[in-house]
């Protein structure tokens, strides 16, 4: 890997102070804490949090540079380290990571296995993988990557700087239906489309239906795990987390700052506010309120979930 001064790395936190303890100017690696052995990592990059300083012995720890916070510094600061001193160390340790020592960034190219229609547009400096198909009138923003077997179907936009990874449905009609005069169900013709708002992110085998009437809309900095159904008309607001396995049912709208945790089940139809919480396995069935952690099945607010565990535990 290669060798990066820690001067470079500097000038990615102007504000924020480094002290040099005779170690190497320059690092070559990364590695988590509980690799930093004495003496064999003087040239590799990690970080800790304040609840983990306690278990380091600092008499143990070297290491080129080591990312941590004012109370863990002084913990922590005999140790045979350069300490950079940041009020978050883990996000700061991976902005480093980012810029210095991954290569994942791919070459804009279009793979020749690749299907795009002659009418759809895809932006500047994209990579369109292997078995891609990009069918008619979409539209792929600047900078964008969408990774190998995916289907981007008919109409669907996407912004920039997107990522979508591999074996994703993206645009085809939800699952929806209505009986007819002899009590048949028949598909709904669904005439909305996908909208991928800017710096979205989605994993892999994820599917997001297309809108009935209204779009499906995934607004700026979503980002979405493996094995998510998002249904026709959802609309999920920036900066909101949808995690492995969890699905949102038709027409649900989830405001900004929002986790729905591993497994979480959305109800169609309901409104989760701004920053709400929704635990593992919970299965929401009533709009929530912002601010509030829920969960359970039914999904209930913390606060109303200790008050039954208690009330449970003296009726046993």
């Amino acid at each position: 890997m290669k060798s990066i001064e820690i001067s470079s790395i500097l000038s990615l936190f102007p504000n924020d102070r480094l002290i040099r303890n005779n170690v190497s100017g320059s690092v070559n690696g990364a590695i988590s804490i509980q690799q930093a052995k004495k003496n064999e990592n003087p040239t590799k990059i990690s970080w800790i949090n304040d609840k983990n300083s306690d278990l380091v012995n600092p008499d143990e720890l070297t290491l080129g540079l080591l990312l941590l916070t004012p109370t863990s510094y002084e913990k922590l600061k005999s140790a045979e380290c350069n300490f950079l001193i940041v009020s978050n160390p883990r996000a700061s340790f991976f902005k480093i990571i980012k810029e210095h020592f991954t290569s994942l960034k791919r070459a804009p190219k279009i793979e020749k296995s690749a299907f795009v229609h002659p009418s759809s547009k895809i932006g500047a400096g994209c990579y369109i993988g292997y078995g891609v198909v990009v069918e008619e009138n979409c539209v792929v923003g600047d900078d964008s990557v969408i990774l190998h077997n995916t289907c981007i179907l008919a109409g669907t936009q996407i912004g920039n700087r997107v990522t979508i990874g591999c074996n994703n449905t993206i645009g085809n009609y939800g699952f929806g239906y209505e009986k007819d005069e002899h009590g048949d169900y028949n598909l709904l013709e669904h005439i909305g489309h996908v909208i991928i708002r800017d710096h979205v992110e989605i994993h892999n085998n994820t599917c997001i239906d297309r809108g009935v009437l209204d779009n499906t809309e995934i607004h700026e900095n979503v980002k979405i795990d493996n094995l998510v159904h998002i249904a026709h008309g959802v609309v999920i607001e920036r900066n909101s987390l949808v995690i492995a396995n969890a699905m949102v049912a038709g027409s649900t709208h989830i405001g900004e700052n929002s986790w729905i945790a591993p497994s979480a089940s959305l109800k169609n139809k309901i409104n989760i506010a701004p920053n709400t919480y929704i635990g593992i396995g919970s299965v929401v069935l009533k709009n929530t309120t912002e601010n509030e952690t829920y969960i359970g099945n039914p999904a209930v607010t913390l606060e109303e979930y200790k008050k039954w565990s208690e009330t449970k535990k003296k009726l046993s």
